[in-house]
């Protein structure tokens, strides 16, 4: 008997042994390949009737109608397709669509299209008697979705709103609904379930006088410190600018903090933010008044003692433009791409040390190579014509773009949208059955 217990023995092991050596060498039984993707963006349809024009990377890639269910993407003939009637879905590209909405000669909007985020803040925007301001949540998804909408304000945070977003649709829900009456805003969106990619757009009216509109971008998760870059210093001879932070700490604690401008007449903390109090989970507006900043586009860096989200408001006046803009954090910039399609921004980059290389491809096929360097701040502003634009940076600087049209003032941090995605999938290896 124990004999036959050892034979049985012996032969369960020269069974195992041969099965490890014909199974492949790395993670015997386990084989697997992973494939990686640039998921798909969405583009938000047009807001509070405004004409919607967006910037793809190129002609050659393929959007869809959100409502339609993802069986395939069409090509069009033009690369700015603009008057689309509903959000569209985007087909994955390295390089990222950015989204522009205006109305004629009272203000303009523009923003990078996402591809989804777990956690927005939106640092703008109100909801007193001069807003038309709306809250937009795009699913790019075949089944509902589910976010949780938390509304912040000068005297603290509201109820959670559990929001429903149904399969391959556009949710738009004014903001004045979620706190009615308040002035300073920050807005908290968290998908919950599913895939929602959120906007809000914040426009104002007082009676039949426009006040400005702008997309206040979702910024990153909370930081002890941010770079807002890009902020205009100045407007012509005659244009009135005047800059307002809003700033709000999310620790369960108060804090302090402090703000430095940076610009190309040099760096300073002003007296006057040098001491920032911030109670916890409630609006600050600081206006940024009789400050020098500099002769050129300027940045703004904020630091505190606890994570924090933050924004500035910039308003300006001339002429025949009334309008204002919304600047965010941009996160530090590695490589990012984009199409232009002939708008002339100014570009701003902050950091410590700035070197980066700029490759342009204009409308007529002609390749252009522009290398940035510095100290602390440089600002260049696109030539004309510019279509592909593509940014190498290799230091930690954060970039921005600021622009001025005959519709308004707009800024766009560089905060790359495109993400490539991971998935892994089991490979059928023949060494398996078939001996070596």
């Amino acid at each position: 008997m124990i004999e036959r217990r050892a034979a049985t023995a012996l032969l369960i092991f020269i069974i195992t042994a041969h099965v490890a050596f014909l199974l492949p060498d790395s993670e015997v039984s386990k084989a697997k390949e992973i494939s990686r993707s640039y998921s798909v963006t969405t583009c938000p349809g047009p807001i509070n009737d405004s004409r919607s024009t967006t910037l793809l990377p190129a002609k050659s890639v393929g959007i869809r109608d959100l409502s339609r269910k993802a069986s395939g993407f069409a090509e069009l003939s033009v690369g700015n397709p603009n008057n689309l009637k509903r959000a569209i879905v985007v087909a994955g590209n390295p390089n990222d669509s950015i989204t522009i909405q205006s109305k004629n000669s009272k203000w303009t909007a523009a923003a990078f299209c996402g591809s989804g985020q777990e956690n927005s803040w939106f640092v703008g925007g109100t909801a007193d008697v001069t807003s038309r301001s709306k809250l937009i949540l795009v699913n790019s998804g075949l089944s509902d979705a589910v976010v949780e909408v938390t509304v912040f304000n000068e005297t603290g945070g509201r109820i959670p709103e559990s929001i429903t977003v149904k399969a391959l649709s556009e949710k738009i829900i004014r903001v004045d609904s979620l706190d009615p009456g308040s002035s300073q805003l920050v807005v908290n969106v968290k998908t919950t379930g599913g895939r929602v990619t959120s906007y809000l757009l914040d426009e104002r009216v007082k009676g039949l006088r426009n006040l400005g509109g702008d997309f206040v971008s979702s910024t990153n998760d909370p930081q002890t410190s941010q770079v807002i870059p890009g902020l205009l210093a100045k407007y012509g001879q005659t244009g009135k600018l005047s800059h307002t932070l809003r700033i709000m700490n999310t620790s369960d604690v108060e804090s302090t903090a402090s703000a430095e401008i940076i610009s190309s007449d040099g760096v300073y903390i002003p007296v006057e933010l040098s001491e920032i109090r911030l109670d916890s989970r409630k609006v600050r507006e600081i206006e940024l008044v009789d400050l020098d900043l500099g002769r050129t586009n300027f940045g703004l860096k904020i630091e505190s003692e606890s994570p924090f989200v933050a924004s500035v408001l910039t308003e300006l006046k001339s002429g025949n433009i009334s309008d204002f803009t919304w600047s965010i954090p941009a996160i530090p910039l590695n490589e990012i791409g984009f199409n232009l399609y002939g708008l002339e921004p100014i570009l701003t980059l902050v950091g410590e040390k700035v070197d980066a290389t700029i490759e342009i491809k204009t409308r007529d096929g002609k390749n252009i190579t522009k290398n940035l360097a510095g100290d602390e701040i440089v600002n260049w502003q696109f030539p004309g014509n510019v279509r592909l634009v593509r940014i190498i940076n290799r230091t930690q600087v954060r970039g921005a773009m600021t622009w001025i049209s005959n519709d308004g003032l707009t800024h766009l941090a560089l905060n790359q949208a495109a993400s490539l995605e991971s998935a892994t999938r089991p490979v059928a290896d023949i060494s398996v059955i078939q001996s070596r």
